[in-house]
């Protein structure tokens, strides 16, 4: 496809959706909304890709940096001619595609099919769609496959309020009428230069406008409340199971969340109501039990995920499994076949291979070796109010049950820790460490008993 330019408008304010976030910034399965139109436009293959911005146009140009698009400036928002203008030296001489930032929705094949619509005949073309209620929209006035007038609401009159043909702003203005742009006036109610009034431009000079009627008006128009950001998601969440179920992944119900970006593995099956977000990895064959959660997590191959586990930047190897009810906290690596069971915390921990900790522990700045099982009710003090500190357990140790290991502490290999031990130094190899208070009885004890008023 001949190369293009490509603007896309985000300088509005958003009002209805009540928020100091600016509009194309709010989220839709894990990416902003304005996320969803530049890469649309980055796969049509752009000379360049232009974002007007206006309000909240620090935080939208932060954002957009690491997207590799140029920003233009709409300081004073006089309509979405002026939008155009704004961006003028930055754009070239070649066929511009105007999109917008809070139209996150649109198919890459309708995008395709309507360029290829606008180059077929070498028109401005407009995308149009029919909805039930029209309200606030631009009406469409044709003739066959032609635009005669796009008429803004408030200049419409009773009649023309009517029609439910709709314009969605999505346009194509080959190069050879752009500067029909420079000539389009504010006289309207409004007092502002719209883009559709091209259309009367164009006639003037004795060319026409296309009309590319698009069916499936959800696709295509804009995000202006909370109401329909959730719509939005709710579209998207679909379309992300849909793509993950052609790859072989099987959901138990359609409860499942996941963030546009999430890889996974064929043969993998997730049960119900299981929220999968940011960067994200599964391999294959993995189970995630219900009511999972799990960001920015690497998890491999024939991994088991229990209900209800917690997960957040932690690296799953091969054969592990997690929970049920645990929590594994960011730069926790898990090696292959270990076990972290019920009631089990992991933070800052490299885990090794085959150790378990099957219930009731907290293990934080640690590092563990091959084959260590944890005992219930352990834990590791690893922060004395100022600093951290790690723990060190080398392959093949044993910790009894109820055991508090006082962090900076290293236990040698084959070391055994006896259940209810404080251990505070460092423990050699192959040997058995206990430290218990010695147990005494008191002859004839009678508990105290309240009195009965």
């Amino acid at each position: 496809m001949k190369a293009l330019d490509v603007i896309i408008l985000a300088a509005g304010k958003g009002e209805r959706m009540v928020s100091e976030t600016p509009k194309v910034l709010h989220g839709i399965m894990g990416k902003a909304m304005i996320d969803y139109v530049v890469e649309a436009a980055q796969r049509v293959n752009p000379a360049h890709i232009v974002v007007v911005t206006g309000h909240g146009r620090e935080k939208v140009e932060a954002h957009l940096e690491k997207l590799r698009v140029s920003c233009a400036v709409q300081r004073e928002q006089k309509g979405t001619a002026h939008a155009l203008l704004c961006a003028k030296e930055l754009l070239g001489d070649r066929d511009l595609l105007v999109l917008y930032g809070d139209v996150p929705l649109m198919e890459p094949k309708t995008l395709e099919d309507f360029i290829l619509a606008g180059r077929r005949d070498g028109l401005i073309t407009f995308m149009t769609t029919n909805i039930e209620d029209p309200h606030g929209y631009g009406r469409v006035l044709t003739n066959g496959e032609y635009i005669l007038e796009i008429r803004e609401e408030i200049d419409a009159t009773p009649q023309e309020r009517a029609i439910k043909e709709i314009n969605t702003g999505i346009c194509y203005i080959p190069a050879a009428s752009l500067g029909y742009v420079k000539e389009i006036d504010a006289k309207n109610r409004k007092g502002e230069y719209y883009l559709t009034d091209i259309c009367r431009i164009a006639a003037g000079h004795g060319d026409k406008v296309k009309v590319f009627r698009h069916q499936n008006s959800a696709e295509v128009l804009g995000i202006n409340s909370r109401k329909e950001l959730t719509e939005a998601n709710m579209v998207m969440r679909k379309r992300n199971m849909e793509k993950h179920q052609t790859r072989g992944v099987t959901f138990l119900d359609d409860s499942v969340f996941i963030d546009d970006g999430v890889e996974i593995g064929q043969d993998t099956t997730i049960y119900p109501n299981c929220h999968i977000t940011g960067k994200t990895t599964i391999g294959k064959g993995v189970t995630i039990g219900p009511n999972a959660v799990i960001a920015d997590c690497l998890i491999g191959d024939h991994v088991t995920i229990e209900a209800f586990v917690v997960m957040e930047g932690a690296h799953l190897k091969s054969g592990v499994k997690a929970g049920p009810f645990a929590r594994l906290r960011p730069k926790s690596v898990i090696e292959k076949d270990a076990k972290i069971g019920n009631f089990v915390e992991i933070k800052n921990t490299f885990f090794g291979e085959g150790s378990k900790a099957n219930h009731l522990a907290y293990v934080g700045d640690a590092s563990v070796g091959k084959g260590v099982n944890i005992g219930a009710g352990t834990i590791t003090c690893n922060y004395d109010g100022v600093n951290k500190y790690r723990t060190t357990l080398d392959d093949n140790v044993f910790v009894g049950s109820n055991t508090e290991l006082v962090a900076p502490v290293k236990v040698g290999r084959n070391a055994v820790i006896g259940a209810g031990s404080t251990i505070t130094k460092d423990v050699p190899e192959e040997a058995l460490a206990v430290s218990r208070v010695q147990q005494k009885h008191i002859e004839g004890y009678r508990r105290k008993k309240k009195c009965v008023e």
